[in-house]
């Protein structure tokens, strides 16, 4: 019989908590207002973690928190297990309200333009409960249905119940620290050399490589990650190029944590809100919000304004 493999006891779940905040923020003081502790006791719980793994796990320049090559390898298993705590809790808090929605978006649309203003939905609609799930092949392959979803397309379905919400390009991004080379007379030969991180869920590169003339080009390195945060995260990290939505990401650009190396080749596209023909009351409601909420939000309009 095979021996199970031990290990030491986990860390402390505060300890991982702070880790994960600061790393998806990238700012010990944005993780302290998220966690309702002080920035010095958030500091304290990743020294606490570093000195357990015995590794270091964050390095910080200029203030900016930036992942090692220990912390990235963390935080995805992390990102992910807090994302499960949390869809848990609102499942059972779900339960006692049978007036529930939910919603699967992708996770940048999700954090960026719907977090932020929710309260206003709330405010409209107390009787209604929203669970948020993100819109990732492992949702697709679920027997779990949204009432309504948020997608990026370059075209829609034409089959798809949908409504236009704007208009956002996907381009590629990194991290300063890759050098990449950004002449644009060197595509794609440029893009040797690094990890192309993509989805299986909707591989948008290869739409991108079409457009530049690239179909055939064949990169030396691919990493596929599902979910949206965590491709970021490891591109802000300096793993890889994201294909991502450059419109949501103004603050990473203005602090340094990423550039956009192409911006001249540009993949157009749209959110598009999709539901059932058959639209339930709560869902309606919803659509109704955001169509008001977002209405004259295009690409080049700064989405945080809330």
């Amino acid at each position: 019989m095979r021996k199970r493999k031990t290990y030491s006891p986990l860390p402390s779940i505060n300890a991982l908590r702070s880790f994960e905040t600061t790393a998806r923020l990238g700012s010990v003081t944005k993780a302290a207002d998220e966690l309702c502790v002080t920035p010095s006791a958030v500091s304290h719980q990743i020294r606490k973690l570093e000195d357990g793994f015995d590794r270091s796990l964050i390095e910080f320049a200029d203030g900016k928190a930036m992942l090692t090559e220990w912390g990235a390898t963390l935080l995805p298993g992390l990102s992910d297990g807090f994302m499960r705590i949390r869809d848990a809790v609102h499942l059972l808090q779900d339960q006692r309200n049978t007036q529930t929605l939910t919603i699967a978006a992708r996770p940048l649309f999700a954090s960026k333009m719907l977090s932020p203003r929710l309260d206003r939905f709330w405010e409209m609609h107390p009787d209604i409960a929203l669970r948020m799930r993100y819109l990732t092949q492992e949702f697709e392959n679920s027997d779990e249905r949204a009432d309504i979803s948020i997608e990026w397309y370059a075209d829609p379905p034409a089959d798809a119940a949908c409504v236009q919400l704007f208009a956002a390009a996907l381009s590629p991004v990194c991290s300063p620290s890759l050098h990449i080379d950004t002449d644009m007379a060197n595509l794609p030969d440029s893009l040797n050399g690094f990890t192309l991180l993509r989805e299986t869920h909707q591989d948008y590169w290869r739409d991108w490589l079409m457009q530049i003339g690239a179909s055939d080009f064949q990169p030396e390195r691919t990493a596929f990650l599902d979910d949206g945060s965590i491709r970021l995260g490891a591109a802000i990290a300096g793993k890889g190029i994201d294909l991502s939505v450059p419109y949501f990401l103004e603050q990473e650009f203005a602090d340094g944590r990423l550039t956009e190396p192409f911006p001249d080749f540009r993949l157009s596209g749209h959110y598009y809100l999709l539901f059932p023909k058959h639209l339930s009351e709560k869902a309606g409601a919803f659509r109704d919000w955001i169509l008001d909420e977002i209405s004259g939000t295009e690409d080049g309009d700064n989405p945080a304004a809330v």
